[in-house]
């Protein structure tokens, strides 16, 4: 038998129950506190609209481009894409595999059989050529 505790009209009560029940009414109860959490967490996140920040003090920063900072990004992207041309087929297919598509460079190693410090060693050797050729 094991005693449990719980709160009726403000009141807490303790009553002697069997280990079965009590065990059961222990999950209840982390259940309920983890749905009363979550409930709370919605409406947190929910009431936490932009106006209610900017009504706080907290001051959103827009900044638009100049038409000379989009021409120099422009220039830049122009830039890289004519220096990833430079670059041999494996060393494009390596670098768009990385940092285009995401790939984790031990999925990449595993899929040639190397280590990867390898692959990692390889990026490292291409991205500081297209920093010469830039």
């Amino acid at each position: 038998m094991k005693k449990i505790k719980y709160e009726i009209n403000g009141k807490i009560v303790e009553l002697e129950v069997e280990d079965s029940f009590a065990a059961q009414y222990e999950i209840i109860t982390q259940e309920s506190k983890r749905n009363d959490w979550k409930h709370d967490w919605r409406n947190r996140k929910n009431n936490t609209s932009l106006e209610v920040l900017e009504e706080n003090g907290f001051q959103f920063i827009s900044k638009e481009k100049s038409a000379q900072e989009r021409i120099e990004e422009t220039e830049e992207i122009d830039a890289l894409r004519k220096a990833l041309l430079q670059l041999s087929s494996e060393e494009r297919i390596l670098i768009e595999r990385v940092y285009f598509k995401g790939e984790k460079h031990s999925e990449i190693a595993n899929e040639f059989g190397v280590d990867r410090t390898t692959i990692v060693k390889r990026i490292k050797k291409i991205l500081k050529k297209i920093e010469e050729i830039l």
